[in-house]
Formats: structure tokens, C-alpha cells, sequence
């Protein structure tokens, strides 16, 4: 579980509570007091989830992606700030095990090759340790060339 304290911001627009990201595990169930949460669209484009008190929000994380061949996509998704409040998010993380090898499910690749290559949590940890997760996400280095 990740809770997450955004204080109130003077410079909201040239703030961000957290960079655009993806989560690596494969569910994140997220409660939030406040709007914030920004999701990207098939476009590019920035999307405000509506805040609804007590709502639950379950986004895909990477291992999903992955075990769906891409079939179901990670969501890629930001936390902005707001000047007058503070916001606080509750993450419930699920993933696999640490050591568990992680690869597209041979149902769903049928006679396609895989679109990814195969990983486990522990390499997902030496990937961020040594490399800036903001330039590239740790899913996309696992994409095979011909996906």
C-alpha cells in the first residue's frame, strides 16, 4: 500500500505531484480525497478523472500489459496539484510475486510472436535503481521490435 500526501501548491501550473508513470504491478486499486489524478488517452492527450468521494478507481498495471500480450494496456497516468487544498491518495498495489518470471500468456499470443520479452519484479527494481524512469518506462524495454 502507497498513501500519498500532495500539499497545497502556490504554482500549480508548473507543478506536478507525481510524473507521468505507469504502475508496474498489475492492479492498482486507489482512493483519493480530492481531484487530481490525470490519465493519458490514446492521443496523447491529458484526461482529469472526476473526483467522486469514496469512489474506488482500479487502473492496469504493467504486468497485465504484459501477460495480455498488449492486449490491455498499463494506464500511463500523472497526480496534479491544486493551490488551494491538499490531496491525499490511498494505493492498494497487487502484484505477482518478487521472484515470479513474467511473460504473455500463450492464449493470447496464438500463432503471433509475443510482443514482450520475459521479467520478473526483481528485475523491474534493478531497471529503476539504475536508470531515470521518467525518460522510459521499464515496460517499454521489454517490447519486442516486431510489436
Amino acid at each position: 500500500m502507497a498513501v500519498n500526501c500532495y500539499p497545497a501548491c502556490p504554482e500549480p501550473e508548473i507543478t506536478l505531484g507525481m510524473p507521468p508513470h505507469s504502475d508496474f504491478g498489475s492492479l492498482t486499486i486507489l482512493l483519493q480525497s480530492s481531484q487530481g489524478l490525470q490519465i493519458m488517452d490514446s492521443n496523447k492527450n491529458w484526461i482529469s478523472v472526476p473526483y467522486i468521494e469514496g469512489a474506488l478507481i482500479v487502473q492496469l498495471g504493467d504486468q497485465v500489459e504484459v501477460m495480455s500480450n498488449g492486449i490491455y494496456k498499463s494506464v500511463i497516468h500523472r497526480v496534479t496539484v491544486n493551490k488551494d487544498y491538499k490531496r491525499l491518495s490511498f494505493a492498494s498495489l497487487h502484484s505477482l510475486p518478487l521472484h515470479k518470471r513474467i511473460s504473455p500468456a500463450p492464449e493470447l499470443v496464438g500463432n503471433n510472436a509475443p510482443a514482450y520479452g520475459e521479467f520478473s519484479f526483481n528485475d523491474f527494481l534493478d531497471y529503476i535503481s539504475s536508470n531515470d524512469c521518467v525518460q522510459q518506462r521499464f515496460i517499454d524495454t521489454l517490447k519486442k521490435s516486431n510489436s
